[in-house]
């Protein structure tokens, strides 16, 4: 286990348990796919190349995508608060199947949208509901790199990481990661087993970052107080959908529960969470390796909700 707790800029603790490998210790500065928590980074992203002009949020989705389903009634605005409608890949039983079976494959952007598309049908009528889909992230991926010419690669240097001076965060294109890694293990194949280096481009843009506990801290505040954005962006980032209801809801690539601004992935083996608390400026991020069996299912989630519990009983999480 990684985990890190933060009072703005303060370090209250950080903890590495456990060994990576056999005989090699978990380490604090260790890489580690961040999966979900890529979105937090995406949002921002967004609303900078709409403050910058490239894109705007009203823009139907058939400027840049003609040629994809029911392209002519989604609009930017609707696949940044997953509105779009667009059938979410990962419970797709054949790409189940076929992750399985192969989780080397590496998996283009194309091969995903094509998984949610293939029967002609959307989820439900565009703007209608906010249900999260993976499938929504890549296609926007593929809107931003043909409305501004460059790659999310580029994007995320250029107008995330290096003016939030995350020097530990990067895309991933492969299976690759800077060392130190932190080694996980997974039974989605039926045997424990390293699973540290399958392929993860079958995530698409819904988490293609690396980072460190360090770097994730250091964006925890950076995201949640908007430092990247106009007021009237951040504003836009974290309302909550108009056709949605309640508490905890789906924001911008986020959860917001009960004023925590979460996300808590979990694939090839990485279990994570990840919350900032904007009216304490707490931050709190956990990651583990998955369990041998489902009680164990989600470690990670599990320890940051003790810990929210503890340090903040009256903002526990509420999902």
């Amino acid at each position: 286990m990684l985990a890190t707790v933060r009072k703005g800029d303060q370090e209250l603790l950080s903890i590495a348990l456990g060994d990576s490998m056999t005989g090699v210790p978990a380490k604090l500065d260790s890489h580690i796919r961040i999966g979900g928590v890529s979105e937090l980074f995406w949002g921002t992203l967004v609303m900078r190349l709409v403050e910058r002009g490239d894109i705007r949020l009203e823009d139907k989705i058939s400027r840049w995508l003609p040629e994809l389903l029911s392209s002519d009634q989604v609009t930017v605005g609707m696949l940044l608060n997953n509105l779009g409608g667009y059938k979410d890949y990962v419970v797709d039983k054949e790409f189940i199947q076929d992750v399985i079976a192969n989780p080397f494959r590496a998996f283009s952007r194309d091969d995903i949208i094509a998984y949610s598309v293939k029967d002609g049908q959307m989820n439900f009528p565009p703007g209608t509901q906010s249900k999260y889909s993976h499938t929504e992230f890549s296609i926007m991926g593929k809107l931003l790199e043909r409305a501004t010419g460059k790659s999310m690669e580029n994007l995320y240097q250029e107008l995330i990481f290096t003016p939030a001076g995350l020097t530990h965060t990067g895309c991933m294109k492969n299976a690759d990661l800077p060392s130190p890694v932190f080694h996980v293990y997974s039974s989605d194949r039926g045997v424990y087993e390293d699973s540290t280096f399958w392929d993860p481009t079958w995530t698409g843009d819904s988490g293609p970052l690396y980072s460190t506990l360090s770097d994730l801290a250091k964006w925890a505040p950076i995201h949640g107080k908007g430092q990247l954005l106009s007021p009237a962006s951040f504003q836009r980032l974290i309302e909550q959908p108009g056709v949605s209801h309640g508490d905890p809801y789906l924001a911008a690539g986020f959860i917001v529960a009960n004023g925590w601004f979460c996300q808590n992935p979990n694939f090839n083996g990485y279990a994570g969470a990840y919350g900032y608390l904007r009216e304490q400026d707490l931050t709190v991020i956990v990651y583990t390796s998955q369990g041998k069996g489902p009680q164990s299912d989600h470690p990670a989630f599990t320890i940051f909700k003790g810990i929210v519990s503890q340090l903040t009983p009256e903002r526990s999480i509420n999902f």
